[in-house]
């Protein structure tokens, strides 16, 4: 029987799980990105409404009365004597524009422009989402980071406002605008703005203009196809303005021409304007067939004798001029009456540039629009702009520069010497006064030599160098500095000074006084190149540039682009502020015409140096005055401290000069560069007629002085450190110095330059002073080679033979100092001890000893005159005058019978001080009696 195997019973099959849970994660992972996605999607909408509300917000309300107003912006300034604000005069614009309402308007003008700008116009809100979504994709195939589907609503905004540079940021704000701006406007509302503001070439701004000029006709008389043409240019007028203005080589305006290619431009263009107003695909339908063959047939009469728009837009508005007034303010100064004319048409003066430039740049910046939008504001927005000018000052200065014969200079070229200045109430910052040249001005806004930035010269030093300085600590007013050049550069010593002389030794107080370029260096160097322009630019706001981080711009003024005398006036009025800086400003507060604030031009107010650090500047810069290189700023009755500048070949002038009321600085040039040849500083001539007599009727007082935080402390002014008994023994008289420091920075250390010696009254050479044996050289004949001394390897004690009675102690500098060569010499060196030490051995007392022979020559013949016994009856100090002189005169006699001749060494009469000048005439009045 066959075995029968029994089969295995089947299991029943199981849910296939894992696919299931393979599933469950797909789904997971794809709710996971969904989920990501929109909260990342999420995030970035919050993003980006937080920028458009902190960021886009507060510039995407545009009012269109105020680019359409016409209402003039009124300038003010305060009179002093009842501070109330009146009125100086209006600002009148220059834009080439005849507002003409759209119900003036043929209905095909607003026609063509929505045919071929924007054919969804009245049915989108201000934004064709539709021509905004084809631009994107453009955007990003062409890789192009600029946008087109403009509508005319963000066209008409471009064109108001100026933002008009190629980015999406301007695109996603023009968008935002434009949302807005449809909220607040008709359709027909913005059709009229647009076709009044848009740009027709030529320098002709909206369509009445534009039709005055091309077709010698008021809008409203344009037909179809003149209206289409018009329209056509607006895409670009250097292609489609059927008329060129021709100019001369200089850019004036001689004359006007048919541009013949761009009249087929044109021709080409208008007839697709026609197109698109006729054409029933657009669903226009503006024109009907027999209109649209009409206009597009009509031969376009172009004005052959064409006016300049200017003409045009004075002709149309002949009867504004009649509210035109003369505004003249009389101000008397003494016995002078002054006054400033401000006939609204006429030009404006310098300040009232400056305060519409200033009011111009910030209320671009606060509206978020172009420059040129915010000119358009305050031309016809009606502002009130309240001003800083003293009217009185301003006068003054006016007057002063608009006189030729104040300073009447010309170069060999032929060019006038020019200047600009701005004057500064330095507690406050206000600019009370400004003027940027000197004669007639010749238009608004034109160049400005007192805004314009031009190189200072050495009036940089007080801000870069020494108030830098005192103001980290790098030195005190106890610091001294060799005057004496620093290094070699390029083959010669360097730097220079002006005259080209080196005093040696010399104070802080002294190098800023006399304006010394080798103490400027070395104070800029021990400071810091990046200490000084830190200091310059954050806390004087100076506008230097990274290139002038260097030792010589920072420490002498050779400045990349130079500074404005509205940069220098701010930053020098700080030390009478007792170092407090204020942002210069030429207006207070600018209001619209319902008296709402538009701009609030606070003072900006920072510390910019310890009241210690300005205090000490002030100090220096009076002596300065008084007795420095700024005499003769002068004028009687007044405290008056500065810091003159001068330029490389002379090219430039500069004076900032200060008083305790009124802080002034001033700019003297040639348009291009020219030495100028003028005896004294021309830009001292024109601070000085304008500041004394402002200062006529104030009251002479002192600039302020800390009231805690000085310390006195008495030095040495060779070495800078505490003074011994050698500083008061220096031959010149004593060194020692009394000087007023920061509390806490007197110097602890004692003067270690200082050496006392001894030294022969006769013949000024060492005594006891061992140094190398000298003989005269001779040549192969064994003749005496005058003043030629050898060494011989030997060394002696110097002044061994000098008696007693010839021998005095004083001290002198024992100091070492680089040779240059022998054209640059310091005038302490005759005071070195290594100098002393190279004139040997006293040869005058070795003459005695051998001889009894002074070899003292004092007539000058080359003879020795007078056998000196030093003995106490022999003793040229017991003779009085009478003696001498006889003495002289018998001596004179006995060696015309002489035949030996004198010591070459022998001290004349003619310079009792042999050499050493007034310093040590008292030194020498106890010899010779």
């Amino acid at each position: 029987m066959e075995q029968q195997h029994a089969q295995p019973e089947k299991r029943p099959r199981r849910p296939k799980k894992r696919k299931r849970h393979i599933f469950r994660k797909i789904a997971f992972s794809l709710f996971s990105l969904l989920l990501i996605g929109l909260i990342t999607v999420g995030m970035l909408a919050w993003l980006f409404m937080s920028y458009v509300q902190t960021t886009l917000a507060p510039t995407l309300q545009v009012n269109a009365d105020d680019y359409t107003m016409s209402l003039s912006s009124i300038i003010y300034y305060q009179d002093n004597d009842t501070d109330e604000w009146v009125e100086l005069q209006k600002l009148y614009g220059t834009e080439n524009r005849i507002w003409v309402d759209i119900e003036e308007m043929p209905d095909y003008m607003w026609q063509s422009v929505v045919a071929i700008e924007d054919e969804r116009f009245f049915t989108h809100n201000g934004v064709d989402w539709k021509r905004t979504a084809g631009a994107t994709v453009n955007m990003f195939i062409s890789m192009s980071d600029t946008f087109g589907g403009s509508t005319i609503t963000q066209q008409l905004l471009k064109n108001m406002t100026g933002d008009n540079d190629g980015t999406v940021n301007r695109k996603v704000r023009e968008i935002f605008r434009a949302l807005e701006f449809e909220k607040n406007y008709t359709k027909f509302e913005i059709l009229e703005l647009y076709l009044n503001t848009v740009y027709f070439g030529n320098n002709c701004y909206g369509v009445q203009t534009a039709a005055q000029f091309y077709f010698g006709k008021d809008v409203s008389e344009l037909t179809a196809a003149e209206c289409a043409s018009i329209i056509s240019i607006t895409n670009n007028p250097s292609m489609y303005s059927p008329i060129r203005t021709l100019a001369d080589n200089t850019g004036s305006v001689i004359g006007y021409e048919l541009n013949e290619t761009n009249v087929v431009r044109n021709k080409s263009r208008q007839e697709l304007v026609l197109k698109n107003m006729w054409d029933p695909e657009t669903g226009l339908c503006y024109l009907t067939d027999e209109e649209y063959e009409a206009a597009k047939n009509q031969e376009l009469m172009f004005l052959e004798d064409v006016r300049s728009v200017e003409e045009v837009v004075a002709e149309a508005m002949e009867d504004a001029s009649e509210d035109a007034v003369e505004a003249s303010v009389e101000v008397i100064v003494g016995d002078t009456v002054l006054s400033t004319t401000t006939t609204e048409g006429k030009y404006n003066s310098y300040f009232i540039d400056e305060v519409f430039r200033n009011v111009r740049d910030d209320l671009a910046e606060a509206k978020g629009i172009s420059a040129d939008a915010a000119t358009t504001l305050l031309y016809n927005g009606g502002y009130n702009i309240y001003t800083t000018m003293d009217l009185e000052i301003q006068c003054i200065a006016e007057s002063v520069y608009e006189d030729r014969s104040n300073l009447d200079v010309t170069s060999y070229s032929g060019q006038q010497l020019q200047s600009g200045i701005t004057i500064i109430d330095p507690y406050t910052g206000d600019v009370v006064a400004h003027v940027g040249g000197i004669g007639e001005k010749e238009g608004n806004l034109t160049w400005n030599y007192g805004a314009g930035t031009r190189q200072v010269g050495s009036s940089i030093k007080p801000l870069t160098v020494y108030s830098a300085a005192l103001e980290s600590g790098a030195v005190t007013p106890a610091s001294v500095f060799d005057d004496y050049p620093v290094r070699e550069l390029n083959g010669s010593y360097w730097p220079k000074n002006s005259p080209t002389t080196y005093k040696g030794m010399t104070t802080l107080s002294n190098g800023i006084i006399n304006s010394i370029n080798t103490i400027a260096v070395q104070v800029v160097e021990q400071n810091g190149l990046l200490n000084a322009y830190t200091f310059a630019t954050e806390n004087l706001k100076l506008g230097l540039v990274p290139a002038d981080m260097a030792v010589s711009p920072l420490a002498m003024g050779g400045l990349t682009y130079g500074l404005s005398t509205i940069e220098m006036a701010a930053a020098y009025a700080s030390f009478t502020n007792q170092g407090i800086y204020n942002e210069p400003r030429f207006y207070t507060l600018v209001t619209d015409s319902e008296g709402n604030v538009i701009l609030d031009n606070t003072t900006e107010s920072s510390v910019a140096m310890k009241e210690t650090t300005a205090y000490f500047i002030n100090t220096m810069l009076t002596n300065a005055v008084s007795y420095g290189t700024g005499t003769s700023a002068k004028f009687s009755g007044m405290t008056i401290a500065g810091k003159t500048g001068t330029t490389s070949e002379n090219y430039d002038r500069y004076f900032v000069g200060y008083t305790p009321y009124y802080t002034a600085a001033v700019w003297t040039g040639y348009d291009s560069n020219e030495k100028i040849t003028y005896s004294g500083n021309p830009a001292i001539t024109m601070w000085k007629l304008i500041m004394e007599e402002i200062h006529q009727d104030l009251e002479n007082t002192s600039f302020f002085k800390p009231d805690s935080g000085l310390e006195s402390v008495t030095i040495c002014v060779d070495s800078g450190l505490l003074a011994t008994e050698a500083c008061a023994l220096d031959l010149r008289g004593s060194r020692v110095q009394s000087v007023t420091v920061a509390a806490g920075t007197a110097p602890t250390e004692y003067c270690d330059c200082h050496v006392a010696v001894q030294y022969c009254t006769v013949s000024n050479t060492l005594v006891g002073y061992t140094a190398p044996e000298k003989v005269q050289a001779t040549d192969e004949f064994g003749v005496i080679i005058p003043d030629l001394w050898v060494e011989t390897g030997n060394t002696i004690v110097l002044g061994a033979n000098c008696s007693s009675d010839t021998i005095a102690t004083a001290s002198l500098l024992d100091i070492t100092r680089v040779d240059y060569g022998s054209g640059v010499v310091a005038q302490d060196n005759e005071y070195l001890l290594s100098t002393w030490i190279a004139r040997g051995d006293c040869t005058i007392c070795q003459s005695v000893a051998d001889t009894g022979d002074t070899g003292v020559d004092l007539d000058g013949d080359g003879q020795p005159d007078i056998d000196i016994d030093y003995s106490s009856d022999g003793d040229l100090s017991g003779l009085t005058q009478e003696e001498r002189d006889a003495l002289l005169a018998q001596n004179a006699a006995d060696n015309d019978n002489d035949e030996e001749e004198g010591d070459d060494t022998a001290v004349s009469t003619e310079d009792p001080t042999g050499g050493f000048g007034d310093a040590s005439i008292n030194l020498w009045n106890e010899i010779w009696g």
